[in-house]
């Protein structure tokens, strides 16, 4: 399998252009599509580490360079900030679906993202539940009821408006609470990993940490109609020794239904 290479589209979203890296199979298919979000600080050639492990069909890895690499895969509306959570949903995948010889079918549909991007993965697949079939969340940054002071979910704009860095409100709207009690109950498989030796949080109570976090996500979306969560522990902490063996679980899983 050819690794992916580098491609861009004009984004109405983002009044410029959306950078990604592509991988299509050969075929005329319809193939499956897999979209991939790279954590806090990170790009899109960041899943690196992975690219001889990628599933079968299209996988499309966005690059998010906005509010210093820390915007949550969500729209902001920081100065600074961009519409990236529109820019993937609309216009990326408008433009793959014209383009390349992707599936209609939302079933054969994945997101999937660590950290930051796992955050991002939880919002664009449960609030967009008529796109995405699977959704797969690695050590995602989930901070509920608000992140913890210092955190980048909170410093960067990303949760922001005109004026504030950071509004408690914005934060709720676009958070997963608010995401699984509007969800239709359309049949959606949320798979979480974390590993069993993430690191603390400074100065944070325990119930923001990541495995923690990880494990009420899932018993919260196990408790919605439609949703099928799962929650695995890896040995590692919040690196490649933890998410290589948990994508490749989760994908397999994935396959499995």
């Amino acid at each position: 399998m050819t690794a992916p290479r580098w491609a861009a589209i004009p984004s109405a979203a983002l009044g410029g252009e959306l950078g990604f890296l592509l991988r299509v199979p050969q075929g005329r298919g319809p193939h499956p599509v897999t979209v991939l979000l790279h954590g806090r600080g990170d790009g899109a050639r960041s899943w690196r580490p992975v690219f001889g492990e990628l599933p079968p069909g299209v996988v499309l890895i966005p690059d998010a360079p906005w509010l210093d690499r820390a915007g949550y895969w969500v729209d902001s509306a920081h100065p600074g900030g961009r519409a990236v959570e529109t820019a993937v949903v609309r216009d990326l995948l408008s433009w793959a679906q014209d383009e390349l010889p992707i599936t209609g079918d939302r079933a054969a549909r994945t997101v999937a993202g660590y950290s930051m991007g796992g955050a991002g993965a939880v919002r664009l697949g449960l609030a967009h539940p008529e796109l995405f079939g699977t959704v797969i969340a690695l050590s995602p940054a989930l901070y509920d009821p608000e992140p913890p002071e210092g955190s980048s979910a909170r410093e960067s704009g990303a949760f922001g408006t005109a004026s504030a860095l950071f509004d408690p409100a914005v934060y709720a709207r676009l958070g997963h609470r608010a995401a699984l009690a509007a969800h239709p109950g359309t049949p959606t498989r949320l798979l979480v990993a974390a590993g069993d030796a993430e690191p603390a949080i400074p100065g944070a109570p325990a119930a923001l940490a990541v495995g923690a976090q990880a494990r009420e996500l899932v018993r919260l979306a196990a408790a919605t109609p439609g949703i099928a969560a799962t929650f695995r522990e890896f040995p590692g902490g919040h690196g490649w020794e933890t998410w290589r063996p948990a994508l490749r679980w989760a994908l397999s899983a994935a396959r499995d239904t």
